[in-house]
């Protein structure tokens, strides 16, 4: 894992930890709702789209910028499970009518599968489109 790759997860986890401190000292979610995990995971993911050589660096690297989030978002739905507290994780518009059993489960699981299946996929597709604008940009050898 390279340096870059730490500084995301720490910006990531850094940035859920954020996020749950002001929700917890009465920040309205109208405005914890900006500082915001999934916008760090996008800048990684256009970044390690290009950056990362292989297709196994990028799936490599969307699991790694998905795992902060997801240990945030169940650690967060737990303590919202385990005090009744409610917290912003699990507010409505983030909830989609689930209970905060199957909200904290869907996280664990869509953590481990879907989620970060989803981030390699658009890596994917950044990288093609990348890749493919850098080849129209060459300059030909017969110009």
């Amino acid at each position: 894992m390279n340096k870059t790759m730490k500084w995301f997860i720490t910006a990531i986890a850094a940035m859920g930890v954020v996020r749950f401190v002001l929700n917890m000292n009465g920040v309205p979610n109208d405005i914890v709702k900006y500082f915001s995990m999934t916008g760090i995971i996008l800048i990684g993911l256009v970044y390690f789209a290009i950056a990362a050589a292989t297709h196994k660096e990028r799936l490599k690297a969307a699991y790694l910028l998905i795992m902060p989030y997801m240990t945030i978002e169940v650690l967060a739905l737990s303590y919202t499970w385990a005090t009744g507290r409610a917290t912003i994780f699990h507010a409505p518009e983030y909830s989609m009518g689930f209970s905060i059993a199957w909200h904290t489960f869907g996280h664990f699981v869509g953590g481990l599968t879907w989620e970060p299946l989803s981030v390699f996929l658009l890596m994917e597709l950044i990288w093609v489109a990348y890749d493919r604008g850098r080849l129209l940009l060459k300059p030909h050898a017969n110009a």
